[in-house]
């Protein structure tokens, strides 16, 4: 398992089915996404311009209980609280911080978990303010979290399941990573670059990106077997990729599949993502407005450089 959601990982032998804290515990590290897991709380504490206790109680419950931010001493915590309470008024507003927040957390895990505890400072005082409520909208769409699952994630929070509701979000992004392998087995097929150099290639960049790593063996493994599977002689990328769309009924899923393939392009070449001939293959196939390929770019450009591409 991977443990950490920034630019630095560290592999390990668990089993693949974990937790969403397991994916952000630990010491403190360069570019944290917990850094922003905080200022979307602050955000949401200032939010109506007044701090009811009850919010600061739910943020302070977070950082000493909760287990995404197991590892954080209490002056990196306080270090962490001040930088993103300064940034907060620095802005002017919580709304005028979210640009910042979102391009923090570029991960799909990094942002539910954000706009999960969000909900939770929101609703611990069982009043959720019109100024909060815009707070929340805006949030979400910076986040590009859609409407089900905000309002799935808001119902965890009032009722206290956050948790529960962040592990059942793992599995499932988990349950996505052999259709996620198959689409960059297409794009290999598509480029000519089936070979065990880029089959390696793969294995670092799925390690690398917090929604896809996993244990490595069972990384390997995936994309070992979408290598070597037997594929009819003279087949259709485009078409196998449509084929894909039968295990993605939700759009969400299918825009984020768009993100990582993205993101395996040289950053440059993302915003000119049209004349990327893989990344069009994916958009008709994957039925992906213009628009939406113009979020998903900057989705992309968000994860860290460092992140091993497989060009």
């Amino acid at each position: 398992m991977m443990r950490g959601l920034g630019s630095q990982y560290v592999v390990t032998s668990e089993p693949m089915e974990k937790r969403a804290r397991d994916m952000i515990g630990g010491g403190l590290r360069p570019s944290d996404p917990r850094r922003f897991l905080i200022e979307v709380m602050i955000g949401a504490m200032y939010a109506d311009g007044s701090v009811d206790p009850r919010e600061l109680e739910a943020l302070n419950r977070n950082l000493s209980d909760h287990d995404l931010f197991a590892g954080l001493n209490d002056q990196a915590a306080k270090t962490l609280i001040d930088l993103a309470t300064d940034a907060v008024k620095f802005a002017g507003s919580s709304t005028g911080r979210i640009p910042a927040m979102a391009k923090g957390l570029p991960a799909r895990i990094h942002r539910l978990c954000g706009y999960a505890m969000a909900c939770e400072v929101c609703a611990a005082d069982e009043h959720v303010d019109p100024a909060e409520q815009r707070y929340l909208e805006a949030l979400r769409l910076a986040l590009r979290i859609a409407p089900h699952e905000a309002a799935e994630i808001f119902e965890a929070a009032r009722k206290k399941h956050i948790e529960h509701y962040l592990d059942d979000r793992v599995l499932r992004l988990r349950s996505l990573v052999p259709v996620v392998v198959e689409m960059f087995t297409l794009r290999a097929w598509a480029r000519g670059t089936v070979t065990d150099d880029h089959r390696f290639a793969l294995r670092d960049f799925f390690l690398a990106v917090p929604d896809l790593a996993g244990r490595i063996d069972d990384i390997e493994g995936e994309v070992y077997r979408a290598f070597k599977k037997q594929r009819a002689a003279g087949f259709n990328v485009y078409n196998e990729l449509q084929g894909l769309v039968g295990s993605l009924p939700d759009p969400v899923d299918r825009y984020w599949l768009v993100v990582y393939a993205m993101l395996a392009e040289p950053p440059n070449l993302v915003p000119s993502w049209r004349v990327v001939p893989f990344i069009g293959l994916c958009q008709h196939a994957f039925q992906i407005v213009d628009a939406d390929m113009e979020l998903a770019a900057q989705d992309a450009l968000a994860f860290p450089s460092t992140i091993p591409r497989p060009t």
